[in-house]
């Protein structure tokens, strides 16, 4: 390992047994600037999850291996967060930007409209899972020369992910489940006035599914563990609140709600102290994001005092004013950091 400390991501999970355990999870660079995890514990917590006991467990864990902690990674819950206050062996901590990304989508996907609509997608999907008969007339549809052949894919509650794929198949296919749902030799006419969705509906989907694909794809690489580090998360978020979460014109008053909605909880609970967050002093030690373009110009020297301040009390030399921390040669040609020279 590189330097006196490593950083943590914790969790507590359930296993399919109904077991409840705690894991912990190294992540450290090596002396070649690579960037390790290595699972430090995985044990039962049978006691019950509170602050205090959560606290506890993890000291624990922590002395057994006489290490020495910089900063930990862990989920929204209340408990967790009250944990780390109550932990005096972790001087910093961090929520999980994938759950908070997990938690501010599931917050638009349960506005009115929305829900409505994926309820109704549920039900249609649904009856395609349970009817035979259904199944085989919508794989002979498929079967036709321009007709898309994906299967349907049923949701789950847990993540949102699996309620995009859901919509996203079920659109893709509407031709198909349509023309099946039309047919009375297959679908009775009451089963077709109780599965119809709305024109209104097909047309919601068509302009979410856009929204939720990259929301998807951001959520993939933030839960990422090798290839993501504290510089790049804010930039993220900042270019799907500008991008992927921008009001259009065009765009429908559900999907209007969708984006507010989830903007406003990202910039809720991401929200920081721009000038002196570890976040903002890895992006500054970050060639990629070092000019701060992406926060408001009046807080980037304060940014830039606060980690000068941070180098004087580490014993290296100032920045002058207006002069980067770094140079152009701190990476080579694949992007990775090149000891020796000037960071």
């Amino acid at each position: 390992m590189r330097g006196p400390s490593v950083s943590l991501t914790t969790d507590l999970w359930t296993s399919s047994t109904m077991e409840p355990y705690i894991t912990v999870t190294t992540h450290y660079i090596t002396d070649t600037w690579k960037l390790k995890a290595r699972v430090l514990c995985t044990s039962i917590m049978p006691e019950r999850h509170t602050a205090v006991n959560i606290a506890d467990r993890l000291s624990e864990i922590i002395k057994e291996r006489g290490i020495v902690v910089f900063c930990t990674v862990h989920d929204n819950a209340s408990n967790m967060n009250l944990a780390m206050e109550l932990c005096e062996m972790f001087p910093k901590d961090l929520g999980c930007t994938g759950h908070t990304l997990q938690l501010a989508i599931k917050t638009g996907l349960v506005l009115r409209d929305v829900a409505k609509a994926i309820v109704a997608a549920r039900r249609f999907v649904g009856h395609f899972r349970h009817s035979a008969l259904a199944t085989c007339a919508l794989k002979k549809w498929q079967e036709q020369p321009g007709i898309r052949a994906y299967k349907l894919q049923t949701d789950c509650t847990v993540r949102w992910k699996f309620i995009f794929v859901m919509l996203q198949r079920l659109f893709e296919e509407r031709i198909a489940v349509q023309s099946v749902l039309a047919d009375e030799t297959v679908t009775k006419p009451a089963v077709q006035k109780s599965l119809a969705m709305r024109a209104s509906q097909w047309e919601l989907l068509e302009q979410l599914i856009p929204v939720l694909q990259p929301l998807d794809k951001a959520t993939e690489i933030m839960c990422g563990e090798l290839h993501v580090g504290l510089s790049f998360i804010f930039p993220v978020i900042f270019n799907m609140i500008s991008t992927t979460l921008h009001v259009e014109a065009s765009d429908l008053t559900a999907v209007r709600a969708f984006k507010n909605t989830v903007r406003q909880q990202l910039e809720t609970r991401e929200s920081d102290d721009l000038t002196e967050s570890i976040s903002t002093v890895a992006r500054m030690l970050d060639p990629r994001f070092k000019h701060l373009n992406f926060i408001p110009e009046s807080k980037r020297d304060s940014a830039q005092s606060h980690l000068n301040s941070l180098l004087q009390d580490e014993g290296e030399p100032l920045a002058e004013k207006g002069e980067d921390v770094h140079s152009e040669d701190t990476v080579d040609n694949e992007g990775e950091p090149v000891t020796g020279k000037k960071a």
